[in-house]
């Protein structure tokens, strides 16, 4: 894999690739809170990887050899700035698909309503358009209030994080399906994603989740362009299927498929039916609309 540094208004980002081109518009992946680019380059599957150029990129806040660069105050035209000038450098001014999970979702979103001329298409997984309806969000902004509450982010952040053990019996409290993270593709994931979620700095993601918080997209969605595909799990404690429902119908090309026994890792929990997904819908020239 090949990683490359990025320089944003929002500060480095990091994109990772197997550094092979090849036709045909390129995908790129957003990862969400807490978690990191590999995540996306371990669990891609061999068919989708051939097919396609792609592009793994960090959240803002999420490059750990910059954990000492606090992200200034977010909006979601700054965070639309920062994707596109990463995607500039990435790949000129050509338009991309672009899949986003969770917090991830949110930042596409925020491409799809102030520079839409980027994206082609979208994908949602357990994504949301208002930080205002996701529960985790409301949780840290409520403790970033009061320094007591940073404190006890901090401390817990830490103290979760310190074991492998704790990190992952919280994803597993966020899925449907907590048997797996004993699984294949569960094992993969976490991998991944746990050396970087060691190394991030808890003030700055507090910061993320607190600005977030008060971000909603929700009166520009009907003026999105391009197809969105949403993927939600009826169980998702963090984004609930009402509001995902709620944005495939303000969304002027929506289609929403909602998975049973599954909660805000459908990457993760139903990989096969998530990629078959994504497949489909990258591949489809017509989309379908809900």
């Amino acid at each position: 894999m090949i990683t490359y540094r990025l320089e944003t208004t929002l500060g480095p980002l990091r994109a990772l690739t197997d550094g092979l081109f090849r036709p045909g518009m390129p995908v790129v992946l957003l990862h969400g809170w807490t978690l990191s680019p590999w995540a996306w380059g371990a669990l891609m599957p061999t068919r989708l990887r051939a097919q396609r150029r792609w592009y793994a990129l960090s959240l803002p806040g999420h490059l750990p050899e910059a954990n000492g660069q606090a992200l200034t105050a977010l909006t979601t035209e700054r965070l639309a700035e920062a994707l596109a000038q990463a995607l500039e450098d990435l790949v000129g001014d050509e338009p991309v698909h672009l899949v986003g999970h969770s917090l991830g979702g949110f930042w596409g979103l925020c491409l799809a309503v102030h520079q839409p001329e980027r994206l082609a298409r979208l994908v949602l997984l357990s994504s949301f358009a208002d930080g205002g309806q996701v529960s985790l969000l409301q949780t840290t902004r409520r403790l970033a209030a009061y320094e007591a509450g940073c404190w006890l982010f901090r401390i817990g952040y830490r103290w979760v994080v310190a074991r492998p053990g704790r990190f992952r019996r919280l994803l597993a409290r966020l899925s449907g399906r907590p048997e797996v993270w004993e699984e294949a593709a569960g094992q993969v994931f976490f991998d991944s994603v746990y050396p970087d979620a060691k190394r991030y700095r808890p003030e700055v993601l507090l910061q993320l989740a607190r600005d977030v918080a008060h971000l909603d997209l929700t009166e520009y969605m009907a003026a999105v362009p391009c197809p969105v595909l949403l993927v939600a799990g009826a169980k998702d404690p963090v984004v609930s299927v009402t509001h995902a429902r709620e944005m495939a119908e303000r969304l002027p090309q929506a289609c929403l498929h909602v998975l049973t026994d599954v909660g805000h890792f459908p990457m993760v929990e139903v990989p096969e039916t998530v990629f078959a997904l994504m497949e489909k819908f990258l591949a489809t020239e017509s989309p379908s609309r809900v």
